[in-house]
């Protein structure tokens, strides 16, 4: 397994912990979109791996979403 599959494959766990989490607070993704102030498709398209997860939407996910960053990207 190379580098990037290894990424690729860290990424993929980390943005389902973010759905699982959204899920769990039965928050829609209209309503972390808005919190983020990207709107639902373009959050859904970050929940789907269509759009990189950036530091900054991943540090507000955490406050958004009342886990520590560490948690996100375990």
């Amino acid at each position: 397994m190379g580098l990037e599959s290894d990424i690729e494959k860290k990424v993929k766990g980390i943005i389902s912990k973010i759905k699982l989490l959204r899920n769990k607070k039965e928050y829609s993704q209209e309503y972390v979109g808005d919190r983020l102030g990207i709107g639902q498709v373009a959050y859904h398209k970050l929940e789907n791996g269509k759009t990189s997860l950036k530091i900054d939407v991943l540090l507000k996910l955490a406050v958004i979403l009342e886990v520590e960053t560490s948690f996100i990207l375990k």
